[in-house]
C-alpha cells in the first residue's frame, strides 16, 4: 500500500504541475451495470506513459455469476512512441489506488487529536481504505456501518483478526456522529449521511459517487464543507459534488481545489480545527497509469511474466 500511496501522490503532483496528458472519462449504462473508460497520461522526467482503463461495475456479478462486481483491464503504453507496454487486470489496481488517493488527501486534511474512523461500506474497498489510512494516521478505533448490518458485523469479524485496533459495527447515524474521519464507499444512489450528523473538524472521504446519480452525502453537507476533488472537471459531473451543484447550493467555482494542489502546497490544507473537509473521489486515469507504471517497471524483466511482441 505504501507504494501505491507514493505513486498516486506523485501522479497528482505531476497533474498540478501540468505534466500530464489530458484526462478523460466516458460513462455508459448497460442493462446490468455500467462501464467507465478513463484515459490519461503522465509526463515524468525519466519516462512518459499513457493509458486507459475500461472497467465494468456490475453489482450483481458476485451473487449471480461468481465474478467480481467490478472488473476490466488497464492498458499502458509508452507515451513517447505509443508502443503498448502492458495489459493488466484492473480490479486490484483500482482498489488499491482508490484507497491510496484517500490516504494522500487524509495526510494533508486529517483532524487534530485522536482519530476515530467510521467506514460506511463493507466490501473490498472498505478493507483497502482502512489499510491505506493506517499508513498515514494513528487510529484509536474503527466503527463500520452499512445498510445491511449483518454484512457490517461479518466484515468487522473478518477485520478484527487482521488489525490490532478496536473495531465494531453500529448504525450509520451513530457511526457518523462518533467519527472524525469518515469514509463512504458504497454504490448508493441516495443520501446515507445527513449534514447534522457530522461534527466540526471531520474529514470525509467520499468514495462511492463516481458516476451520474450516485450519492452518499446530503447536498447540504457538501455546501458547508471545503471540497477537495481528485479532478475538478470530473467531480462536478459525476462526483458527490454533482448533487449540491444541481440543487443550486454550490457552484463549480466553489470547489476548494484539487488533490494535486494540496500535494504541491499551492492549496492550503487545514487552517483551523473546526473545518469540515470532503475529499470527493471519482477516480482518474492518472492514478491508474501511475500504479500500472510502477508495477510495469518492477516486473518488466521478470521471466515468469508473459511477453508478446505484436510488431515484429
Amino acid at each position: 500500500m505504501e507504494d501505491y500511496i507514493a505513486a498516486v501522490e506523485q501522479a497528482h503532483r505531476l497533474h498540478a504541475e501540468g505534466k500530464v496528458i489530458e484526462t478523460n472519462l466516458i460513462h455508459a449504462d448497460a442493462p446490468n451495470g455500467e462501464y467507465h473508460i478513463k484515459t490519461g497520461g503522465l509526463l515524468g522526467e525519466a519516462q512518459a506513459y499513457y493509458g486507459l482503463k475500461a472497467n465494468g461495475g456490475f453489482f450483481m456479478n458476485k451473487e449471480r455469476h461468481g465474478l467480481p462486481n467490478i472488473l476490466g483491464i488497464i492498458y499502458l503504453s509508452d507515451a513517447a512512441t505509443a508502443y503498448p507496454l502492458a495489459v493488466f487486470e484492473s480490479s486490484l489496481i483500482s482498489k488499491m489506488r482508490t484507497a491510496a488517493a484517500t490516504a494522500v488527501a487524509a495526510k494533508y486534511l486529517k483532524p487534530t487529536g485522536e482519530i476515530r474512523l467510521g467506514v460506511i461500506g463493507y466490501g473490498n474497498q472498505a478493507e483497502a481504505q482502512i489499510e491505506a489510512l493506517l499508513c498515514v494516521m494513528d487510529i484509536a478505533e474503527i466503527t463500520v456501518s452499512g445498510r445491511n448490518m449483518e454484512k457490517a458485523a461479518f466484515f468487522v469479524d473478518k477485520m478484527r483478526s487482521k488489525i490490532g485496533i478496536s473495531i465494531k459495527s453500529a448504525p450509520i447515524e451513530l457511526t457518523c456522529r462518533n467519527s472524525n474521519v469518515l469514509i463512504t464507499c458504497t454504490p448508493s444512489t441516495e443520501v446515507l449521511v445527513e449534514s447534522d450528523w457530522i461534527s466540526p473538524g471531520t474529514f470525509i472521504g467520499a468514495i462511492g459517487a463516481d458516476s451520474p446519480g450516485k450519492q452518499e452525502l446530503a447536498p447540504e453537507l457538501m455546501a458547508k464543507a471545503k471540497i477537495v476533488g481528485d479532478i475538478h472537471q470530473q467531480i462536478i459531473k459525476v462526483g458527490e459534488a454533482q448533487h449540491a451543484i444541481k440543487d443550486g447550493l454550490i457552484a463549480p467555482s466553489d470547489i476548494y481545489g484539487e488533490l494535486g494542489a494540496l500535494v504541491t502546497g499551492k492549496l492550503k490544507g487545514r487552517s483551523h480545527v473546526d473545518e469540515i473537509f470532503v475529499y470527493d473521489s471519482t477516480g482518474t486515469a492518472i492514478q491508474d497509469v501511475a500504479a500500472a507504471a510502477y508495477v510495469y517497471e518492477k516486473l518488466k524483466d521478470e521471466p515468469s511474466i508473459q511477453h508478446i511482441d505484436l510488431f515484429s
